[in-house]
């Protein structure tokens, strides 16, 4: 959410010394990807409709979702078209909910553009607070200006946890990646995920939401792209 592809480069590149072919996508509606004539109204399935278009050219790859993308990533690796899949602090599916007194107390604001299927950008200060809890002051004042507008309704669709995801669909090898300090899909929710797919399960100590930013992110994704040689 809100995001895009500026965010993701350390992970790119450390892809791509350790030799893989690395891209990152911005969905539609964010940072000049295809426009869209209401940003409010993009639903989460438009989303996963913009990785299969990729994925037709790409023909074979791995995909690596984060927040929001994990999500996206779980719908994509459920119709069987890549070889693994990787669900980093991932919003989860139908059947598995995200409740945290610190997410209820700061959503509210929101609630309008949200239930209206509106555009909608979150404030610096609860961004600090959900997202980049474990940034420096400096790298929070960098980050929080690429933040875009994201839609009410993609928003609304994970709060009401809409999107269904039929386990039996992801043959492929999955990795859940969850966060020590990450208050807005915690590590609970994560170990739920890994179990709904039976996935491999690793948790980034000292790590919040935002962990391809943070130091020592290295170690991590490290450890991710050890599990991707293996499974590939």
């Amino acid at each position: 959410m809100h995001g895009g592809s500026w965010y993701l480069r350390p992970w790119l590149y450390a892809a791509a010394q350790a030799g893989w072919d690395a891209w990152a996508l911005n969905l539609r509606g964010h940072h000049g990807s295809r426009p869209v004539p209401n940003m409010g109204r993009v639903s989460l399935l438009n989303y996963v409709e913009d990785v299969h278009d990729c994925l037709r050219t790409f023909r074979e790859a791995v995909v690596i979702g984060h927040s929001m993308g994990g999500l996206v990533a779980q719908k994509v690796a459920e119709a069987g078209r890549v070889r693994a899949a990787v669900f980093a602090t991932s919003a989860p599916p139908k059947g598995i909910h995200v409740v945290t007194w610190r997410l209820l107390s700061r959503m509210p604001r929101y609630a309008g553009p949200i239930l209206a299927s509106q555009p909608f950008l979150i404030a610096p200060n609860d961004a600090a607070a959900l997202l980049g809890n474990c940034l420096s002051p400096e790298l929070q004042a960098w980050a929080y200006p690429h933040m875009v507008p994201e839609s009410g309704r993609a928003a609304r669709e994970m709060a009401l946890g809409s999107m269904a995801v039929d386990p039996a669909g992801i043959r492929c090898p999955t990795l859940v990646l969850g966060a020590e300090h990450d208050r807005i899909t915690p590590a609970s929710v994560q170990r739920k995920i890994a179990a709904r797919y039976g996935s491999q399960y690793l948790e980034a100590a000292g790590h919040a939401h935002l962990l391809m930013l943070e130091p020592g992110w290295e170690r991590p994704f490290a450890a991710v792209l050890e599990w991707l040689a293996r499974v590939v």
